[in-house]
């Protein structure tokens, strides 16, 4: 997810799952749609986030899962309102069955890079309709050259704004995923350079810096969710991607499941997991069943659930307790 204001309030809640007679399944896709295309980023509000969106379609992408009519009709509500710098606003209602340009992006860099990678996927899969695919290309196109205009040659990072000297480990995680996807199978110059700049200037010999310049103060979001950004991408090792899986569990899992840190769900994590320690992302999925409405719950969070369904992960946690303890490690979970 990001470094960003979901625009709503929620309580922080203890993971109760035991003694339910019937799960309550959490709110899907179709209970953010406006009606015309788009999606709201949460439930009840009134703004659209393309960043959210655009994730949840790669996401979708990626998991196969058959939401091709609804891909092709939010590029027709999405790519008519790009911007000509390359970039996408914030939108709300304005009153008239219309949208308004209501805010700025939260990081250009992030848009433009699921905007890329949205794009690549749905025209590799064929998911787009003809005329579609002219104006993918032109998106692209807008959206790689707003990112080289946000590349800072001398430390080779993408900053978040134009107007900003502010990097987010995140965001650069995501370029370099976009750069990956148009380079194709094999890892380029430009991701690898990426790549190499991301190691260099946010590691911190076992740690990861969020941000440059660093945060004065340490919270979950983002010091303790940024790192799992890099798991299954390649800026690191597969080996050194499963090894920070296991320990990020063993430290985090029980705050992330049981929201006692910050209430949103942070599905992204879950997928991010969902082949080197599958039996935990099926425990983020039981840990909102039944679903209560104190949760933060995203639009790419019903995307997600949605995609982890359709891969095959379930709702079967054996480490569910009253208590609502955590698994401890992945090796426990998936030997």
């Amino acid at each position: 997810m990001k470094k960003r204001n979901l625009w709503i309030a929620s309580a922080a809640m203890a993971w109760q799952l035991a003694g339910a007679a019937q799960a309550a399944e959490p709110p899907a896709l179709a209970e953010f749609a406006t009606g015309d295309g788009a999606y709201y980023t949460t439930l009840g509000g009134q703004v659209v986030d393309p960043y959210f969106i655009n994730k949840g379609f790669t996401i979708a992408l990626q998991a196969d899962v058959p939401l091709k009519a609804e891909l092709r009709r939010w590029l027709a509500w999405l790519l008519p309102r790009q911007r000509l710098d390359g970039g996408f606003d914030r939108f709300c209602p304005a009153g008239d069955n219309s949208w308004r340009s209501c805010m700025g992006a939260d990081a250009d860099d992030s848009m433009a890079a699921t905007t890329i990678e949205m794009l690549h996927q749905a025209k590799q899969k064929k998911w787009l309709t003809s005329s579609q695919f002219v104006a993918a290309d032109q998106a692209i196109a807008r959206s790689q050259q707003l990112l080289t205009r946000l590349r800072n040659p001398k430390n080779q990072l993408y900053k978040a704004l134009l107007n900003t000297e502010l990097y987010y480990l995140m965001d650069n995680v995501e370029v370099y995923e976009a750069l990956r996807v148009t380079e194709g199978a094999q890892a380029g110059p430009a991701s690898k350079q990426l790549a190499a700049a991301i190691n260099r200037s946010f590691r911190s010999g076992s740690d990861w810096k969020p941000a440059l310049p660093e945060y004065d103060r340490p919270q979950f979001y983002p010091h303790t969710l940024a790192s799992a950004y890099l798991w299954q991408t390649g800026v690191i090792s597969r080996a050194e991607s499963d090894r920070a899986t296991a320990q990020w569990l063993a430290q985090h899992g029980r705050a992330w499941l049981s929201r006692s840190e910050d209430d949103y769900a942070w599905g992204l994590i879950a997928w991010k997991m969902r082949q080197t320690a599958p039996i935990q992302a099926a425990c983020w999925r039981a840990s909102l069943r039944p679903f209560k409405p104190a949760v933060g719950w995203t639009v790419l969070d019903a995307m997600i659930d949605q995609a982890l369904a359709h891969t095959g992960i379930g709702t079967q946690c054996p480490f569910v307790t009253a208590t609502a303890t955590a698994p401890a490690t992945p090796s426990a979970a998936n030997p």
